[in-house]
């Protein structure tokens, strides 16, 4: 309901009802010989029934000694295939129907197929021969035939290789792809890269990608342009601290060309989470000790964005996080409806407090200065008995402080019961 004014504004009772349906644990096939068996599902199925929409999200695998089969589709993902350099690659998302079938061959190759409706095919060979990892991959997209029997398409091909080399200490990952879209006059990318290994902690990656002016029809790579990037970073059992500087030239166009950096460093007083996960949304107050992130990225010596976040228990069963930043933002007043765009802060605090092994409480509130919006709630969610199932309760409150904006107020209260099974 997105007011409290009850028997004024009218309300509605809605719906969402997600189930999963899996084989049996007896009905697996094995995969694989010896120490490398594997036991998996023959099929798997999961999806979704959403109110007013009938089928929603969902995912059929099936599983047999010589492929690996998926079907899914309305919002569902399953992961990206792509080339190196994402010059042919296939989503993980599908708005509609996707379907994906992976062959190995003779435990050197496997070959992947990508059907996306309603006209695109991409297929990508891999192998690995004397320690290198070779590909060749095709996407075959918006193609079509008119009333004469005429056949139109995109085509593109791309060759890619790359190994891993132990020189006295120091690991080298290098990779190189070139693409050709096909068509009369052929365009052509190029994208080189190496990934460098210095000591345990220390580690450098660079590339260059290329696209001529007949590129167009690739995944990835903009036509006529250079890609120089270089990130090195320093990873310790404490810190990770990481540096990018992306540089792009345009052919025959100066004014576009751009240059790129982003600076972040992460300091932990605990390794139980992962770097990435510290400030992950179903992670982060899962961790037990202060961890600190902070970061800064730049477009052509112009500040983008600069901040802080960090997350820490504070008691027992109570964990805060906080931020602050401060860069260019976007915002749609009242009157115009046109977006404004200007410099400005936002800051913010999140609390997760387990009140009862039954009861979990997030509180949550920020401002930011453009429009002056400040925004207050709090979620609730109860077990029911010794069950996973839940009662979750959020109020949520937006109130802008800005004459310009003070339409776009609101209130919203939601309530759910979660059944997992």
């Amino acid at each position: 309901m997105t007011s409290f004014r009850f028997g004024q504004k009218p309300y509605k009772f809605d719906y969402e009802l997600n189930f999963n349906v899996k084989a049996s644990s007896d009905d697996v096939t094995v995969v694989g010989e010896g120490d490398e068996a594997e036991s998996k599902t023959n099929w798997e199925f999961s999806g979704a029934v959403n109110a007013g929409h009938g089928l929603g999200k969902y995912k059929l695998t099936l599983n047999d000694q010589w492929f690996t089969a998926n079907v899914w589709g309305n919002g569902q993902e399953l992961s990206d295939k792509a080339t190196y350099f994402d010059m042919i690659k296939a989503g993980k998302a599908a708005n509609q129907m996707r379907a994906r079938v992976e062959v190995p061959v003779v435990d050197m190759a496997t070959v992947t197929l990508d059907f996306e409706q309603p006209n695109n095919l991409r297929t990508f060979v891999e192998a690995e021969v004397s320690g290198f990892d070779i590909g060749v991959a095709y996407a075959r997209k918006n193609w079509s035939t008119d009333d004469e029997g005429k056949v139109t398409a995109d085509n593109v091909v791309v060759v890619q290789a790359g190994t891993k080399i132990d020189a006295g200490g120091v690991s080298i990952a290098p990779k190189a792809a070139v693409g050709l879209d096909i068509k009369e006059d052929f365009g052509m990318a190029f994208g080189v890269s190496a990934d460098v290994g210095l000591s345990d902690e220390l580690s450098i990656a660079a590339s260059v990608t290329n696209a001529n002016e007949k590129w167009e029809k690739g995944d990835a790579l903009t036509a006529k342009n250079t890609v120089l990037s270089g990130t090195v970073t320093w990873a310790d059992a404490a810190l990770k601290a990481s540096a990018t500087v992306k540089q792009t030239l345009v052919k025959d166009d100066k004014d576009k060309n751009t240059n790129v950096i982003d600076l972040d460093a992460w300091y932990r007083f605990s390794d139980k989470l992962d770097y990435a996960d510290l400030f992950k949304a179903d992670k982060w107050y899962t961790n037990d000790a202060l961890a600190i992130h902070a970061f800064a990225d730049l477009t052509n010596a112009k500040l983008g964005e600069v901040g802080v976040e960090a997350a820490s228990p504070v008691m027992e069963n109570i964990w805060v996080k906080g931020f602050a930043k401060y860069g260019l933002y976007k915002a749609t007043p009242d009157a115009t409806g046109a977006v404004v765009e200007d410099k400005g802060f936002k800051v913010g605090a999140d609390g997760y407090i387990v009140v009862t092994p039954k009861l979990t409480v997030t509180p949550f509130v920020s401002f930011e200065s453009l429009g002056k919006f400040l925004t207050a709630g709090t979620g609730a969610s109860y077990k029911i008995g010794l069950s996973d199932t839940t009662i979750d309760l959020t109020l949520k409150r937006v109130q802008p402080f800005d004459d310009d904006y003070k339409k776009q107020v609101s209130s919203t209260v939601s309530a759910s019961i979660k059944v997992p099974f």
